[in-house]
């Protein structure tokens, strides 16, 4: 019995770690993957999911690519492989070296947000269409897209737009990558992608 349980618990542990390294040359290794408090922050996750019906993950990773061709974030997506749910990245952290050294990734607004005044907000993140989306490029047959818009407004007067992010601001990182996913389908089968290839099957 104690044999039978330490191979699990090697299994599990080579499936957390997995590494991939995609044709492009930029590598994921999977740290940790676990649900985590959706309602106040976690570490620097600066997103709050207030709806009952949904829960926050996060998938910790290692991200390093080459200095001339840096990991786009916006490529990234969560993949529910048993109800056909293609997830965009809600929240990114990076830290450039294991403790005290942040490399917040750029985030941008999809959408243009009015004050009372009827001038463009000037807090939160900004519109930049120089910088390419790339969420849309990939969408995969038979997989619904969905995003979680944030709210930059009050509860009862909501100012909604769809964020994405660019570049990963180091070469060399560890990412915290947070999704929001219908609480209901926690424990379904996911799988992480980069572009269109598959980076590691997902347990939460």
């Amino acid at each position: 019995m104690q044999r039978i349980t330490l191979i699990i618990l090697l299994c599990a542990a080579i499936g957390v770690h997995s590494q991939t390294i995609t044709k492009e040359g930029v590598l994921f290794q999977i740290k940790k993957t676990k649900p985590v408090d959706k309602q106040g922050l976690f570490r620097f996750s600066q997103v709050k999911i207030t709806n009952n019906e949904f829960s926050k993950v996060l998938i910790k990773v290692k991200i390093k690519a080459k200095p001339e061709n840096k990991a786009k974030l916006s490529a990234l997506s969560l993949l529910d492989t048993k109800n056909k749910i293609r997830y965009r990245l809600s929240d990114f952290v990076g830290y450039a070296c294991p403790v005290g050294c942040l490399a917040y990734s750029p985030a941008y607004r999809k959408s243009e947000i009015m004050d009372k005044k009827g001038k463009p907000i000037t807090y939160g993140p900004p519109i930049d269409k120089s910088v390419k989306d790339y969420f849309y490029d990939y969408d995969m047959d038979g997989f619904s897209n969905l995003e979680i818009p944030i709210n930059f407004g009050k509860k009862d007067n909501p100012k909604l737009s769809i964020v994405y992010f660019g570049e990963a601001s180091s070469k060399n990182l560890i990412g915290e990558l947070y999704f929001g996913i219908p609480t209901k389908n926690l424990k379904s089968a996911y799988e992480l992608y980069y572009k269109d290839e598959k980076v590691a099957d997902i347990r939460f």
